[in-house]
This record gives C-alpha cells, sequence and structure tokens, in this order.
C-alpha cells in the first residue's frame, strides 16, 4: 500500500514506495529538506560502534591484565622463617615487568625481571617466559642455569624475541639460604638486620642478547631479620613534578625507614614512598617491587660448604 511518503536515496533522487513516480532536485536543497534527525543518525550510529569497540577492547585488556597476574602466581608466599611479597603496576595496559613465585616443597624459585618495551606487546612476551619459567624450574636447576636456557630460547627466537632482564633466585626457606643469577638486572638490595646494605650483581647479560653467554651464580645466606628488595627501572626512574629521578638512594633510604615484621607491609611502605615522591606525576615506565624478609626470630644461620661465596657489593 502507497502512504505518499517519500524516501531519501544515496544519488539525490526521491521515490516514491511504488517506484513509478521520480524527479530531480538539487543536492543543496535536498540536504536542506532533510529532517535533521535523519542526517545525524548515521554519524550517532558510528560513535556509538566505536563506543562499543573501545569498550569491548578495555574489557579484553583487563582480561588479559588478570591472566598476566594469575600467570605470575601468588603475590604473597610464607613458608618456615621466609616472607614473599611481590607487586606489578603497569604504565600502558598489561606490564613488560613481571615478578613470580614458584613453591616445590620447602624452596621457592623468585624471579624479577622486565622485557624490553611497554603496553601489550611485551605483555604478550611475558606469558612465554612465564612458561619457560615453569618448565625450566627442576628440583635441581641453579638460577644460573635457568637463565642460560631462556637465554639459548630467546637468541633462537631473534628478532623477533625481545631483550629482558632478569633476577633469579632459589630460596630454601628451611636454611635461609639464598643461591642467585642476576641476567642484566637493576642489582637487589640486601638489608642486613645491622643495617649494612649489599647489592646482589653476580649473573651475567641481560637474556636474549648474546647466544651462548655464561651465566655464574651467586650464593649467600639471609639471617633472621634480613630483608631483600627486587626492583624495576621504573622505580630508579620513577620522576616527581620537579622532574627529579627516584634513584637508588631514595631506594635504599626508604627500605630504611620500612620497619616492619611482615614483608608485604614493608613493600606497601616502599609503593607509599615511592607514590608520595611522585606527587601525582604518571608512570613513565612499570613500576614492580619483590621483597623477601626473613624473621628475626628464626635460628642463627647455618654456614655455607668451604667452595661456595657470597657474591654481593657492600654499599
Amino acid at each position: 500500500m502507497n502512504d505518499g511518503r517519500v524516501l531519501p536515496k544515496s544519488e539525490g533522487k526521491f521515490r516514491t514506495n511504488g517506484g513509478h513516480q521520480s524527479y530531480s532536485m538539487p543536492q543543496s536543497s535536498m540536504v536542506a529538506s532533510m529532517p535533521p534527525l535523519l542526517s545525524s543518525v548515521p554519524l550517532a550510529d558510528e560513535r556509538d560502534s566505536l563506543l562499543r569497540e573501545k569498550l569491548d577492547l578495555h574489557l579484553q585488556l583487563f582480561e588479559a591484565a588478570q591472566i598476566q597476574r594469575k600467570l605470575s602466581g601468588p603475590r604473597e608466599l610464607r613458608h618456615s622463617c621466609l616472607q614473599f611479597a611481590s607487586e606489578v603496576f603497569a604504565a600502558r595496559f598489561l606490564a613488560g615487568d613481571f615478578t613470580s613465585f614458584l613453591q616445590s616443597g620447602s624452596k621457592v624459585l623468585v624471579a624479577h625481571g622486565d622485557i624490553a618495551g611497554k603496553g601489550v606487546a611485551a605483555g604478550m612476551w611475558f606469558t612465554n617466559l612465564a612458561g619457560l619459567l615453569q618448565s625450566y624450574d627442576r628440583p635441581h636447576s641453579d638460577p644460573a642455569k635457568i637463565a642460560s636456557e631462556i637465554n639459548r630460547h630467546l637468541c633462537y627466537l631473534r628478532p623477533v624475541a625481545p631483550f629482558a632482564t632478569a633476577f633469579l633466585a632459589r630460596v630454601d626457606c628451611n636454611l635461609g639460604e639464598l643461591t642467585y643469577c642476576n641476567a642484566g638486572h637493576f642489582p637487589p638490595i640486601l638489608l642486613r638486620a645491622d643495617g649494612r646494605t649489599e647489592l646482589l650483581e653476580r649473573g651475567g647479560p641481560l637474556l636474549g642478547a648474546i647466544d651462548g653467554a655464561k651465566f655464574e651464580l651467586g650464593k649467600l645466606i639471609l639471617e633472621p631479620g634480613d630483608t631483600l628488595v627486587a626492583y624495576s627501572d621504573g622505580v630508579l626512574e620513577c620522576r616527581n613534578t620537579a622532574d627529579e629521578e627516584f634513584g637508588l638512594d631514595r631506594i635504599v633510604a626508604a627500605l630504611r625507614g620500612a620497619k616492619s615484621p611482615f614483608a608485604q607491609a614493608t613493600l606497601m611502605m616502599l609503593l607509599a614512598t615511592l607514590q608520595d615522591f611522585a606527587n601525582g606525576s604518571p608512570l613513565c615506565d612499570d613500576v614492580s617491587l619483590t621483597v623477601i624478609q626473613r624473621d628475626a626470630t628464626c635460628r642463627p644461620r647455618r654456614h655455607l660448604p668451604d667452595d661456595s661465596y657470597c657474591s654481593t657489593h657492600t654499599l
């Protein structure tokens, strides 16, 4: 049935529903005569579609971030006299920084690292590294061996694979013994119970840079009351409104001031100090911290074997 309504066509002609009557109309007259609501519908639909796509993208990135967090394992862990805590804050959606605690009996493999780059690409490579850590975490593999195997894998994937730095440590929670390998990462800080501070530097180059690179093992004892903190360059390079960097000296000072018997509380105090320093300035890089703390009431230290070595640099 023809109700007499006129429908628009894209080529500037109008026809009745029957299609038998037609006439031409100048373009300017057509636009002027078109109802405002009809002319704005395509733009409104496109806007709504873009908003839906943006919301869907944000939802997918949020889900990816949750998966990344689960793959990192627990953010808090306690076994015997040892406490472990870590946290990662991404500068762009997904983090390139990574932390992980993998427990096997009384021993815990700790990984703290930084994948070159930021955002989604770095976050995707984290999944690869998390899988490598789990596959190479054998009961008798020391951190230097694990670093060597990860380095071989990343070198094989060049030039697609990114460079990465990592601090890898295996902690015997019953004995307080820590063996580690620092693969190009900023040296973690060891704050002794008596106030002395040391940097853990022994290891090798960053991962994925040199095929066949050699990695060395460091050993030490975490004595009662000792605290170890690993951090990323995002902590060092965090800037305040005066464009000053947080730097190593402020990390050490913050660690000395963060007196708590709990590793998680120590970590929160460090983050609060960093946040106060930034004073609202946005993150320019991912920020991550790992804290390992031995209870002050633990039994005295166990002596390392004669052929062991303490590989630290005193500040």
